[in-house]
């Protein structure tokens, strides 16, 4: 997690890479913010370098090269804002 700093992470019962499946879709949290998810996240080799107490590891980016064509996570856009908070709702519109 500290290595990708996800600006929002959603727990889901799913296994693998389902945010992939929710590009072009809206996601609703809460009762207020709307985001459009735009695409998947390519990452680069800053997620292999030291971070903080976090020692360089180049698996990082190996992983997801191997696993999910160099992707994870999602870019959203905000469609409506507000306050979200731990535990709030979660589904698509």
């Amino acid at each position: 997690m500290r290595r990708f700093r996800p600006n929002i992470f959603l727990d889901s019962p799913e296994e693998g890479f389902v945010e992939n499946s929710w590009v072009g879709r809206t996601l609703a949290i809460g009762a207020e913010v709307r985001l459009l998810i735009t695409q998947k996240t390519g990452r680069c080799v800053i997620t292999t370098l030291p971070q903080g107490n976090l020692p360089k590891d180049l698996g990082i980016l190996r992983c997801a090269a191997q696993y999910n064509e160099g992707h994870v996570g999602v870019y959203a856009a905000v469609v409506s804002g507000g306050t979200i908070s731990s535990g709030d709702p979660v589904s698509f519109v």
